[in-house]
């Protein structure tokens, strides 16, 4: 009886210490930096052209709102940020390096504690029901080639020939696309895990974009559509989908000094 009641009480020692552990440090940046964008304050062409860049073991910034670097954060879309106005119209620079290598996740969470340390951002999550757009593979497979060589995403549009070229593609660049167009949520349903080099005809389809005999223009949706499935291999289809909101509660306009 003894060594039963002692064997229990090692048990639940154990596992009250088990339980008191603190919960790990979310990863943070080694050293960081944030100002306001001169860029942006000048005003201009170019003034809100946004550059985001990364490597194993840095995050590059250059003119971005803070709702372009909450959604880079959270690895949302621009529909699913909510907040102020001025989360879109303030510029900002940010460069950071991480103590060593990591992947594209772990600098997602670390710029979330760097937004929370320098902005003091606070942000909850809700579930809100949105008129989307799915993209999904077509019945005869996707038709597109997925890159051979290492590189960042690139667009170049050739506009004597109607061609846009790109290249170093995840299928996540061309919901966001699609996503503008369409001034609506665009779900990648694919599987499609790649980078991908995509050549797009745009003089096929802008032929085909003029006025009909009554005078009324052709869908847009049902050009993308056919340009989807024809050179990609893709389709799209409406549906009605509950999604992930990020709601900034607060945020500072002029971030921590440096």
């Amino acid at each position: 009886m003894l060594r039963s009641t002692f064997g229990t009480s090692l048990f639940v020692l154990a596992s009250a210490g088990a339980f008191a552990q603190p919960a790990a440090a979310p990863p943070s940046f080694e050293v960081a930096s944030v100002r306001v964008s001169t860029i942006g304050k000048a005003g201009g062409e170019g003034s809100r052209r946004e550059n985001i860049q990364t490597s194993p073991d840095s995050l590059t910034m250059r003119n971005v709102s803070l709702k372009s670097a909450i959604r880079w954060a959270y690895h949302v879309f621009d529909y699913q940020v909510s907040g102020p106005d001025w989360l879109q119209s303030e510029r900002y620079d940010i460069n950071a390096k991480s103590a060593g290598t990591v992947n594209e996740d772990q600098l997602r969470l670390m710029l979330q504690v760097l937004l929370a340390d320098r902005f003091k951002l606070e942000v909850h999550h809700q579930t809100k029901e949105f008129s989307a757009y799915v993209l999904l593979v077509g019945k005869g497979g996707p038709k597109v080639h997925e890159s051979k060589e290492d590189g960042e995403f690139s667009m170049q549009p050739d506009q004597k020939r109607m061609v846009v070229t790109v290249q170093h593609a995840p299928v996540s660049q061309l919901t966001e696309m699609l996503s503008n167009i369409f001034r609506a949520p665009v779900v990648d349903q694919t599987d499609l895990k790649g980078r991908y080099d995509l050549t797009i005809n745009v003089a096929k389809y802008l032929s085909e974009m003029q006025p009909t005999a009554g005078g009324a223009p052709p869908d847009p949706l049902s050009l993308i559509t056919m340009g989807l499935q024809e050179e990609l291999g893709l389709k799209l289809e409406s549906k009605k989908m509950n999604l992930d909101l990020v709601v900034v509660d607060h945020a500072e306009k002029v971030p921590v000094e440096n």
